[in-house]
């Protein structure tokens, strides 16, 4: 379970799911919604200057906008964690591939969301404990 504040990035493109989406992050008291975009440019800018927790990247997004995003978010901020919302199981391996932290397919519920938001901060506090451990040595 997260218990401080969580910085997120929402990238989709302006319309119903866009709200959604918002709506349903805003049920989860951690969460802080820190900008809302719908392009890489914009994207990457904002990921610079708020250094978010966590992006969150949605279907509405076409696979060929949201993999080269994801490759340029994990190979230049690389503790920032990435969710991507795909439309199927071909979609959900090629985001896996690219480096999503995690990638839901679209249709889940508020608890898997959540869910899944837990499990990508934790592997991504766990991650950043062992690395002290071993500087510690």
């Amino acid at each position: 379970m997260v218990t401080s504040t969580v910085s997120l990035l929402l990238v989709a493109k302006p319309g119903r799911m866009r709200d959604g989406l918002q709506a349903l992050l805003r049920t989860i008291p951690e969460i802080e919604i820190v900008g809302q975009v719908d392009c890489e440019s914009q994207a990457l800018a904002l990921i610079s200057q708020q250094q978010p927790d966590l992006v969150l990247l949605d279907s509405s997004l076409t696979l060929q906008e949201m993999l080269p995003m994801l490759i340029q978010i994990k190979g230049g901020y690389p503790q920032t964690r990435c969710i991507v919302l795909v439309e199927n199981m071909q979609q959900q391996s090629a985001a896996r591939e690219a480096g999503a932290d995690s990638a839901l397919i679209t249709g889940f519920n508020a608890e898997v969301l959540h869910a899944a938001i837990d499990q990508v901060l934790m592997s991504a506090s766990n991650s950043t404990e062992s690395e002290e451990e071993i500087q510690d040595d």
